[in-house]
């Protein structure tokens, strides 16, 4: 009977049990559940540009300062001292890095004695010619002691000149244990450490100055290079700055490619901007020339990775219109060149669209535009 009694006790336990538990979850299920705002897509955008107009190709570039060297000791020798750092702000002439100047000491000295005793050497010889000459005036000298005195003068002249020379090339070498700042401006670079020893040329230090202001560093592909124009007027974005655009201009196009064949191209900034610092991040706005027997006449031209088939083969780009939000634009290609195609339709010269990957999005989505706004991190 018990047993019974204590069954039942058990019973009624885990009834309660589990009418609590299924309105626990009552309350819960009652909640609306949390939703979360989906983030738009980002899309990388171009704009349209006319058919019959200078070609806009976008890449990237890296600002750098256009008064910049690496600086370097002319003599060997284990470094002594480096009294600066990357950051440090130097003057013309300060003194940057040390070598130990021992061995440049003791060469200098013994030059120095050397050019001393060429120099008694010659005093004596300019003597003794001297009292030739006399005697042979007077008659009590032979022409041959005298071409002997002038041969042995012309000799020690020499010494001493080679003398002097080897003495200035010491006093030189020990100038050169001290490594001096070119000009001023900021140290950029440290490439040594105290007691390591350096050949002559190897690189210790790098400065820039922005005295003569930035230039911007980009490469070119070797199917566009040819059609980029030297000192032309070219435009360049600062996304660190938030700068859209700012007015630059080629300043060198290398003769020699970069690794894939794209060939360095250097563009001069014409402003300096509050801020600015070498080795931020630019976007460079290069407008090409005309290829040879590109198509001429109305219409626009968008990359090739712009359009869109739909299963009529009906072509259409995605506009970038209000609030970012896209909008499609039927189109009738005229023709194809390179990576572009001209086409006709109801755009517009300056108008933003999807420059690639437009397959991934869909009319009347709204998307975040690539290099705008801030990043997101996945």
């Amino acid at each position: 009977m018990i047993t019974w009694l204590r069954l039942l006790d058990s019973a009624r336990l885990l009834a309660v049990i589990w009418l609590s538990g299924a309105s626990l979850a009552g309350c819960l299920s009652s909640e609306p559940p949390a939703t979360q705002t989906a983030l738009p897509r980002v899309v990388d955008t171009t704009r349209v540009l006319s058919a019959n107009g200078p070609e806009q190709v976008t890449l990237s570039g890296q600002v750098r300062a256009s008064e910049h060297t690496q600086l370097s000791f002319e003599v060997t020798g284990e470094v002594r001292t480096v009294l600066v750092d990357v950051g440090d702000t130097v003057a013309t002439g300060e003194v940057l890095a040390t070598l130990d100047k021992a061995r440049y000491e003791l060469a200098y000295g013994q030059a120095l004695a050397s050019e001393r005793e060429a120099a008694a050497a010659l005093q004596e010889a300019r003597l003794d010619h001297r009292r030739q000459s006399d005697l042979a005036e007077r008659g009590f000298g032979s022409q041959s002691q005298l071409d002997s005195a002038t041969a042995a003068l012309e000799s020690a002249r020499y010494r001493h000149e080679a003398a002097v020379a080897s003495r200035r090339i010491a006093e030189r070498d020990l100038a050169q244990t001290q490594l001096k700042a070119p000009f001023e401006g900021t140290v950029s670079q440290r490439m040594v450490e105290p007691a390591e020893r350096v050949s002559a040329g190897q690189g210790v230090l790098a400065v820039i100055s922005d005295r003569e202001g930035y230039e911007v560093e980009t490469s070119v592909p070797e199917t566009l290079v040819s059609r980029l124009s030297p000192q032309s007027e070219q435009a360049v974005s600062i996304p660190a700055l938030g700068v859209d655009r700012m007015a630059a201009r080629v300043h060198q196009i290398g003769s020699e490619p970069l690794s894939a064949n794209n060939y360095p191209v250097t563009l001069a900034l014409d402003e300096t901007l509050p801020g600015l610092r070498s080795g931020m991040t630019a976007q460079v706005h290069l407008s090409m020339d005309e290829p040879t027997g590109a198509p001429s006449g109305e219409g626009f031209r968008v990359p090739l990775t712009s359009l869109v088939y739909d299963g009529t083969q009906q072509a259409h780009v995605l506009r970038v219109g209000t609030d970012n939000r896209l909008q499609r634009v039927d189109l009738q290609v005229l023709d194809t060149t390179g990576n572009h195609a001209v086409v006709a339709g109801p755009l517009t010269p300056g108008e933003q669209i999807v420059a690639r990957g437009p397959e991934f999005v869909a009319e009347g989505e709204q998307v975040s535009l690539l290099g705008e706004g801030p990043e997101r991190f996945h």
